[in-house]
């Protein structure tokens, strides 16, 4: 172990220089290269919200569907040149999220002792390509969502509730995806709660929540981000987005063209199989902290979680998140990245970190091609290696998990 567990605000700083050079390193270098239909989305968006203001995201005619806070950014982005000209400079949007990017590594490294291999491991973190792709080459905003999931956790554990409960509601507005980290955040902010300090949390947040989206709804169509949100979780009803999981393993072809709604077995759906085996999954991930809830509740035991256990969880319950349920995207295992590049760090953990990191890489680029390869004759981006490689990795963090397990677990003694 070579972190520390005393929160130091003031050591970030020491780490600003060097992340100015490096991001404007990246900048003067930032490829215009993206995905064509996401930066048609961020184009169209952008424009119209320029045009026709926040209010008009959820009109009736409006095809925008993500939730409200970064069409704050698109918003402010369309304003910044002229209509004619957003999609010529669409691309520049990658240099917001690589801030985020840059922000979640160093929260990781404020934790490191040794401030050499802190400034080692800054660059170590930007360098993991999974990473650095998905904003800065296919110009996707994962990046943010991941920043504050990631901060949610980091000022969790030092007991810092209420901004990490901020910083989660913040996440929810981006991606509603974060709700899956919900659970272990829960029981991390739970023994800091009283019911004096949940009325005043709550009401604090509902007044913030109201005043996010109340730009969108001045024109009276609250209903309508309602129902793109009830839609957002059957929005693409097919086996696989190109996520290349758990169903690449054992159905061929092009599961984007096959629907998840076919009744298997049991009256059961491809569908509910998937939600099945991640809530048994997150279930088991998560009964580490459970135990700990009852002990502190029931037996007045302390709870102090253990980091390494956390980031663990942490990266499991997106990697089941990903890897079982149908219609995911190949980005949205995302997240675990920042929590394998925190166990790399902190615990020596590089082979989670180095395999799927390179596996998420090999995703994002059979798809994007970006490196202009024959992907047709590497057997390294065929989607059923991948998928395999993304099962070993999942053995692998279940095996850390385990040996992560303290002694006497199942010991309830008062």
């Amino acid at each position: 172990m070579h972190y520390t567990d005393q929160w130091n605000g003031i050591k970030i700083k020491q780490f600003i220089l060097p992340s100015l050079f490096i991001c404007t390193f990246a900048f003067i270098f930032i490829t215009q290269f993206g995905h064509k239909d996401d930066n048609d989305c961020w184009v169209l968006w952008a424009t119209q919200l320029k045009l026709n203001g926040l209010s008009s995201a959820y009109a009736d005619y409006s095809k925008i569907n993500y939730l409200p806070l970064y069409l704050y950014v698109l918003k402010i982005f369309g304003h910044l040149f002229p209509t004619d000209q957003i999609a010529f400079n669409i691309y520049k949007l990658k240099a917001f999220t690589f801030l985020f990017d840059i922000a979640g590594i160093l929260l990781i490294c404020s934790l490191v002792k040794d401030e050499v291999k802190g400034l080692k491991y800054l660059i170590y973190g930007l360098l993991n390509i999974g990473y650095f792709y998905n904003t800065m080459i296919w110009n996707q905003v994962d990046g943010i969502l991941t920043f504050f999931i990631f901060s949610a956790f980091y000022f969790a554990y030092f007991k810092k509730g209420f901004l990490s409960m901020l910083l989660f509601l913040l996440g929810l507005n981006f991606k509603l995806q974060g709700i899956i980290y919900f659970p272990i955040l829960l029981a991390m902010w739970w023994p800091q709660l009283t019911v004096k300090k949940a009325i005043v949390y709550g009401i604090i947040f509902i007044g913030m929540q109201v005043i996010i989206v109340y730009p969108f709804l001045i024109n009276g169509s609250p209903h309508n981000l309602l129902r793109m949100i009830y839609k957002s979780v059957g929005y693409n009803p097919v086996l696989s987005m190109n996520a290349f999981n758990f169903w690449h393993l054992f159905i061929k072809g092009n599961l984007m063209e096959m629907p998840d709604n076919v009744k298997l077995f049991f009256g059961l759906s491809y569908k509910n199989i998937g939600l099945i085996l991640f809530a048994v999954s997150s279930f088991i991930v998560l009964i580490p902290l459970i135990i700990d809830l009852i002990k502190f509740q029931f037996y007045k035991k302390s709870f102090n979680p253990n980091l390494k256990l956390i980031l663990i969880m942490a990266a499991l319950v997106c990697f089941v998140f990903f890897y079982f349920n149908t219609q995911m995207h190949e980005r949205y295992i995302h997240p675990a990245i920042i929590f394998l590049t925190a166990l790399a760090f902190l615990y020596n953990l590089w082979i989670p970190w180095l395999l799927i990191g390179l596996n998420y890489t090999l995703s994002l680029e059979s798809i994007l091609h970006f490196f202009n390869l024959n992907h047709s004759a590497y057997f390294l981006f065929d989607p059923f290696f991948i998928a395999i490689l993304y099962t070993l990795g999942l053995f692998i963090l279940f095996y850390h998990w385990y040996k992560a397990l303290p002694p006497r677990m199942f010991v309830l003694e008062k």
